[in-house]
């Protein structure tokens, strides 16, 4: 009826109060005027407004912040199907970079990630504008400093959404980390958001994690599976010797699975120890077998 995720929903009701629903034995109970609150946030979000800002305010203001009528647009069932990616967000996020305006970068990286599910953020926000930033490094079109730019403002974006869908009680049952010598974390740190945002227990440990202190923690937590992401870049000698240990040592109980650019030639070196899972669409699959839902 609003067209907003449950993922959404859920973010804006526990780390902003935005929305109060009644509950009964099944769950959530949202009422008219609480389908009508929540229409006015998606609207105030959608017209640029970080949803931090405008939680709080009553209705009346909310809708004239969100430009809204009192009557909410009947939407159709091809329109709820998912939350499209607002026009032009690609291009703002860039322009912003070129300004090296971080404000704006984290404004317009909140509001994708307020408007989106998490693998549609993912998939079609984060990893286009990532992969773009890059190849203008690359080919002498951008600087070294938009890079570092973007990468603290995602680091920033996908840690808080990581914080805000992982729950308390819920058992972790995936271990995500990348080996000794890999210092590229943000597939990685996508990759643990995105099985949190499924409801899925999720462990981060961050980057450059030694295979002795990975192993160590599946001793003393109750793990289904060990997430390591990989490149093909850097110290790979070194990071090669991590994840034999890794396959070498990990209780044979547990499944270990790689990601990243390196994921396919990681596992062929650990000769089927390792499941490959190189896109967030395979991970993503895994996820929902182990009970996960998007």
């Amino acid at each position: 009826m609003t067209g907003v995720s449950i993922d959404t929903l859920r973010a804006w009701e526990r780390r902003y109060s935005a929305v109060s629903p009644g509950r009964d034995a099944r769950g959530r109970v949202y009422a008219d005027a609480d389908i009508r609150r929540i229409s006015l946030l998606r609207d105030a979000v959608g017209n640029g407004h970080a949803i931090g800002r405008v939680a709080g305010l009553p209705d009346d203001q909310l809708a004239t912040v969100a430009g809204a009528s009192a009557r909410v647009p009947a939407r159709s069932a091809t329109a709820l199907a998912r939350s499209p990616v607002p026009s032009g967000q690609i291009d703002a996020i860039i322009g912003a970079l070129e300004r090296f305006d971080t404000v704006a970068v984290e404004t317009e990286l909140a509001r994708a990630a307020a408007l989106l599910r998490a693998p549609d953020l993912l998939r079609e926000v984060l990893v286009p504008v990532l992969t773009e930033v890059g190849e203008r490094w690359h080919g002498g079109r951008g600087r070294i400093a938009h890079e570092h730019l973007l990468s603290a403002s995602v680091r920033n974006v996908l840690g808080s959404l990581l914080r805000v869908h992982q729950r308390s009680g819920v058992r972790d049952r995936l271990l995500f980390a990348t080996p000794s010598g890999e210092r590229h974390e943000f597939g990685t740190l996508g990759a643990a958001m995105l099985a949190a945002s499924g409801g899925l227990g999720t462990l981060y440990l961050g980057p450059d994690m030694p295979a002795d202190e990975v192993l160590a923690v599946t001793t003393v937590t109750e793990l289904d599976v060990v997430v390591l992401g990989v490149t093909n870049v850097g110290d790979m000698a070194h990071t090669d010797q991590e994840m034999d240990v890794v396959a070498e040592r990990l209780d044979a109980r547990l499944e270990l699975w790689v990601g990243g650019p390196g994921a396919e030639r990681m596992a062929k070196r650990l000769k089927g120890r390792a499941l490959p899972l190189p896109t967030y669409d395979l991970l993503e699959r895994q996820l929902v077998r182990l009970g996960a839902r998007f």
